[in-house]
């Protein structure tokens, strides 16, 4: 590139930061197209986003309306240039759901960065009515882009996003090509409304017809139909479209959305990807109800910890409570203790899998810990210290929690989500389309728990650890129903069904297979430990 082209890059450069709201000086854009020339990286081909990453970094370092030195505009390049390499890189991390990052979303510049408020345990009421307008806020943004994007033919393409009080202000209308995007609202028994920040309307439901997903109170819908007599009369009602990874990234430019202790993504990194495929045999065993109180629990996981010792030892052995099949008050404390004592001298007796491979343990809601609420703090120190001592690597975690692996992102929700959305949804699946349909709730609602707070309760100023935008490469749900497994938007939902049932389901999942086989069904046989296909 000659001076006068690197010239005129550099004023669009600083123009565009200009309306961004960062005052850069001719000499810095001038460096910025410079490194990015010598990097091999071309600055115009993708101009938008890359702009989006320099803001993004020089925002991280807070310096909206300060001034703006050398030394900043260096730190952004080597941000923006190296996306992924940061000296935290970590193969193996789990985050607790209290570390996650708190995010909130610019408007005016379309992007999200790091909120400065801290979140608390007893917040104001007000945090109940900011939870629910976050979570209208971004199912909104993602509902807009699919509709500019879409190219699937010109009746789609001519579909209008309205809100509830466009509707107010008519008397009588049909909503051949509009949709109204709201939270659905059980006032009394069968009548239902549909509530967004404008308003709220009743819906006639008798006649409606349900796409895909689980339709339960506070889910955020699009719904269209005929408007008459303050009834907005339902023809068609739909959870909102998922978003993939790639089309939500660039509104989180190059912060670390995820968690950890890297300042950029890791899932972009170069070098974790290369040591990912260079793992190809790499794996992860799920396991959800694993109740230490019954002795065929530890006679059936020895027979599973003797065939992996001689073979192929996972990355990672991730159990979810509850850890006991029923509480014994405040005597469960001690019995527990007991228990994960046992349970690691059991586990001590194989030095491949102990040397090789980690153990994540997640509470349930009825583990000993905080109330029935969610996020929860990880188990007690004084239940999991004998057992630290004896398996120095074992990590107990928060529920949810985060599992970032190479490049792989691992969300895990240690929750009975099947039978609290079949109880209260408008439409009940087929068994064989569970699968799916908790896949297309999860995924469409960006969020861990889209229902009432009464049906699961959230911490109203702890919500956003519920959420799951941008998208991981796995959700991993332990629920109390039958194992199931759904796809949508790239994106696999999985649950390891209880270990407890007969045949002691759980699952593998290998990261490096596609997403068909990346999940493997396994059993451990009430005779003898299962043979899964490649164990």
């Amino acid at each position: 590139m000659n001076a006068l082209l690197m010239e005129k890059l550099s004023k669009k450069v600083q123009h565009a930061l200009k309306l961004s709201g960062f005052n850069v000086r001719r000499e810095y854009c001038y460096l910025i197209v410079k490194k990015f020339q010598e990097s091999n990286k071309n600055l115009e081909s993708d101009f938008e986003e890359n702009v989006k990453s320099i803001c993004s970094s020089l925002e991280t370092q807070s310096l909206a309306g300060h001034s703006i030195e050398k030394a900043n505009i260096e730190t952004t390049i080597e941000m923006c240039l190296k996306s992924g390499y940061d000296r935290n890189e970590t193969v193996f991390n789990v985050i607790n759901a209290f570390d996650f990052p708190k995010l909130c979303y610019n408007t005016t510049r379309k992007i999200y960065s790091k909120d400065v408020e801290s979140s608390k345990l007893l917040p104001v009421a007000d945090a109940k009515i900011k939870l629910f307008f976050e979570r209208y806020s971004s199912i909104l943004q993602r509902t807009k882009r699919s509709f500019s994007h879409s190219l699937l033919g010109a009746e789609k393409n001519h579909l209008k996003l309205q809100t509830v009080d466009y509707l107010l202000t008519l008397s009588e209308a049909k909503l051949d090509h509009t949709l109204i995007l709201g939270s659905l609202l059980q006032v009394a028994e069968n009548k239902y409304f549909l509530e967004d920040p404008t308003g709220i309307v009743q819906l006639d439901l008798s006649h409606a017809n349900y796409h895909t997903g689980f339709f339960v109170e506070n889910v955020f819908v699009l719904v269209n139909g005929y408007y008459e007599d303050r009834i907005l009369c339902v023809s068609t009602i739909a959870l909102p479209p998922g978003e993939e990874y790639q089309d939500s990234r660039p509104s989180f430019g190059n912060i670390n959305y995820f968690g950890g202790n890297s300042d950029v993504p890791l899932r972009d990194s170069k070098t974790l990807k290369r040591h990912l495929l260079e793992n190809k045999n790499a794996m992860f065993m799920f396991f959800s109800d694993v109740w230490l109180d019954n002795n065929l629990i530890f006679d059936k996981l020895e027979k599973l910890f003797m065939k992996t010792e001689q073979f192929a030892q996972p990355i990672a052995f991730v159990f979810m409570g509850n850890f006991m099949a029923e509480s014994q008050g405040n005597e469960s404390l001690d019995v527990l203790k007991k228990l994960f004592k046992k349970f690691a001298e059991l586990i001590s007796k194989f030095p491949n899998i102990v040397a090789l491979s980690q153990f994540v343990f997640i509470p349930g809601l009825l583990d000993p810990c905080t109330p029935h609420i969610v996020p929860r703090l990880e188990l007690p120190t004084y239940v999991t210290e004998d057992m630290q001592k004896i398996l120095p690597n074992a990590i107990f975690a928060t529920n949810p929690c985060r599992i970032q692996y190479c490049t792989k992102e691992i969300v895990i929700f240690r929750a009975d989500l099947v039978p609290k959305f079949m109880q209260g949804t408008l439409n009940k699946p087929r068994k064989q389309e569970i699968g799916n349909n908790l896949a297309k709730t999860l995924i469409s609602q960006g969020h861990l728990s889209p229902m009432a707070l009464n049906a699961l309760t959230v911490h109203w100023d702890f919500d956003y650890c519920l959420s799951v935008y941008p998208l991981p490469d796995l959700i991993v749900v332990g629920d109390r129903s039958e194992s199931y497994q759904g796809i949508y938007k790239n994106c696999i939902v999985v649950n390891p069904g209880q270990f407890c049932a007969d045949e002691f389901p759980f699952k593998m999942y290998y990261p490096n297979n596609d997403l068909q086989n990346a999940i493997e069904d396994c059993v451990v046989d009430v005779d003898d430990v299962a043979e899964s296909s490649d164990m």
